[in-house]
């Protein structure tokens, strides 16, 4: 591939590219046999190089893939040893072919970390499901986590709702199976870390998801960690992003409402297990701050900023309105650079 980028450029790309990577190259005639190679050989035990050796005596996996059509040949995620894993490239030439050997230990590694985190995630959703399953007998020693009555409770609970927005044109201009796909691992992501946070989830749809908080033991109160929770989703979004990933996808930084007070809540059963349910005024203030709210923003109700202890300071007063239900609702925004 042709490119007009200046050479100090291009070998910095390079340099960067192959950073960790340990190169190593072998040089091969057209019947795979080893005439020359390079780089870190003794790292994959190719040190010393059996020149004239066919190179699928060396590596088994290039057993029957020479001869190679004009195209290159790309094998990810190969581990001919047990402590080592490779990316290969088969590249053919005029009269030979030339095989790179790239390391992908490092790769490896923070793949297995995002999976570890992964499970862990999931751990923690199965667990707080076992707690909400724990009905009224369960017994001293089981006393957890879960610290309502399931039969139904009134509770100083906070509210958090968060909607995702697409970009203008997304809607139609992409294919459905993608913003679908795109939304819901998203959403997804986002219920993981308000669950990590604290929160048990409520109630999903495709583009919202409203978690609750002050159900689960804490040392802060519901305000507290339902607005740490909110401004965790825009500080991940920013720094994650930072106007490529999700947003390049077209989803917007999310909107989000916020809204305290007393509650009803208790355990439903459902089909399978069980499912919470909750009635009052946060549950409809949260969703309705969050529909008035652009993406990237904050709203809050006056309950939560008088409860917000030391995040207080980060909100400021916006106004009064009522919500579609006639409540009235003392809205207070994130203060911009906060």
């Amino acid at each position: 591939m042709k490119t007009d980028l200046p050479p100090i450029i291009c070998d910095y790309l390079c340099r960067q590219s192959l950073a960790g990577r340990r190169p190593v190259y072998l040089h091969l005639d057209r019947g795979g046999h080893i005439r020359d190679g390079g780089g870190h050989l003794t790292d994959y035990d190719l040190d010393p190089l059996e020149v004239g050796r066919p190179v699928a005596a060396v590596l088994d996996f290039m057993e029957g893939l020479l001869p190679l059509d004009d195209d290159a040949c790309h094998l990810g995620c190969l581990q001919p040893q047990a402590d080592v894993c490779i990316d290969a490239h088969i590249i053919p030439d005029d009269q030979t072919y030339w095989l790179l050997l790239l390391d992908t230990h490092e790769d490896e590694r923070r793949q297995r970390a995002l999976q570890q985190k992964a499970n862990e995630l999931a751990l923690l959703r199965e667990a707080q499901a076992r707690l909400l399953r724990r009905r009224i007998n369960a017994t001293a020693a089981d006393i957890p986590a879960v610290t309502f009555d399931p039969e139904g409770e009134r509770r100083q609970i906070t509210v958090l709702a968060v909607g995702l927005r697409l970009a203008p044109g997304m809607e139609t201009g992409t294919p459905p199976p993608v913003l679908l796909d795109s939304l819901t691992r998203f959403r997804r992501k986002m219920a993981g870390g308000l669950q990590a946070g604290g929160g048990l989830d409520y109630v999903q749809t495709s583009d919202s998801l409203m978690t609750l908080f002050g159900l689960l033991p804490a040392q802060t109160t519901p305000s507290e960690q339902g607005l740490s929770a909110a401004l965790g989703l825009l500080d991940e979004f920013r720094s994650r992003d930072e106007g490529r990933g999700a947003a390049s996808r077209g989803i917007l930084p999310p909107a989000i409402g916020v809204a305290s007070g007393l509650s009803v809540v208790g355990i439903g059963d459902a089909s399978p297990g069980f499912r919470l349910r909750a009635v009052g005024a946060p549950l409809r203030a949260a969703p309705h701050l969050m529909q008035t709210a652009v993406p990237g923003q904050i709203l809050i109700d006056r309950g939560s900023f008088q409860s917000a202890g030391r995040l207080q300071g980060q909100f400021a007063p916006l106004g009064r309105e009522q919500t579609p239900l006639g409540e009235p609702v003392y809205m207070y925004q994130r203060m911009p650079g906060a």
